[in-house]
């Protein structure tokens, strides 16, 4: 019952790290540091807010980079009754809300109708509200469902999510995730594809061959992460080539654990600028804490 005010988001946020983390906040691990974005106004800022939006967001990737570095939209639905009238016109297709984080479906039965009731559900859906995230920069997004090309590295399966962590217009992390509507698996590695011996939320998979595109991967999110002090750039590798799904500004909402804690304290040195991390040199360190 906490207040929606800026008091209530601080209390909301202090209370669920506590009961996620198993510890206060407030020192200088990754993890906290993702906490103070999340309490200390920035996230607010028109910009993030802007680029929060899934489908203003493309139009940023746009004009940062030029055309052609994002799924084609094919349609966005503003109401119920856009919803109710819904049928997919191109099948396989993306359909999720541009106003929530973690929600979609991918539609590939073109004889099998949406799930209306779960699009209407989204449109209802206040992420910011609450009973959920109380992140500032969904606060104002206006619900809307966008649904948009299928992109497939061998246009069949779902593709692999590559996120890059980007400190001051640097990436310096990359984050993997597979199966993630299975056996969620998750491996993070440095930008010169070294994997660290973390776990971030999820179990490790298996090593991940390295992208053939890395380079142009890194390029891409330090272009689109110039203008933020921290953001994380969501990218897809496809058969059509590299495409931007998202811009992230407080992944997990600071509530996913990072194990080791050596490891959640070193990683924090990331938001320094200037700071580069090399994980070969960070295996022998970290692995003695083991899931400390």
């Amino acid at each position: 019952m906490l207040p929606l005010n800026a008091w209530g988001d601080r209390e909301h946020a202090r209370r669920r790290f506590l009961r996620r983390q198993g510890r206060r906040p407030g020192g200088e691990r990754f993890t906290d540091r993702l906490y103070e974005i999340k309490t200390d106004g920035s996230l607010l800022d028109p910009s993030r807010q802007f680029c929060t939006d899934k489908e203003y967001a493309k139009q940023y990737v746009e004009m940062t980079l030029g055309p052609g570095y994002v799924p084609k939209t094919y349609r966005v639905l503003r109401s119920a009754a856009e919803v109710m009238d819904f049928v997919p016109d191109r099948v396989p297709c993306v359909v999720k809300p541009t106003h929530l984080s973690g929600s979609v479906i991918f539609h590939t039965d073109p004889d099998r109708p949406p799930d209306r009731d779960l699009l209407l559900k989204w449109l209802d859906t206040h992420y910011y509200g609450k009973r959920q995230s109380r992140e500032g920069n969904y606060r104002h997004l206006r619900p809307k469902i966008i649904v948009e090309e299928f992109l497939s590295e061998d246009g069949v399966t779902v593709p692999k999510d590559y996120k890059l962590f980007c400190f001051h217009g640097v990436p310096k992390l990359v984050q993997v995730d597979c199966g993630r509507f299975q056996e969620h698996r998750r491996n993070l590695y440095d930008d010169q594809w070294a994997r660290l011996p973390v776990t971030y939320a999820h179990p490790n998979g298996g090593v991940d061959q390295r992208p053939a595109k890395l380079a142009e991967m890194l390029t891409i999110a330090a272009q689109l992460a110039a203008g933020f002090s921290f953001v994380r750039v969501d990218l897809y590798v496809a058969s059509q080539g590299v495409r931007v799904g998202e811009l992230t500004f407080c992944p997990g909402g600071a509530n996913e654990v990072l194990a080791p804690a050596a490891a959640d304290i070193a990683l924090g040195k990331l938001f320094d600028p200037g700071y580069r991390l090399d994980a070969r040199s960070c295996a022998e360190a970290w692995a003695p804490a083991g899931g400390s």
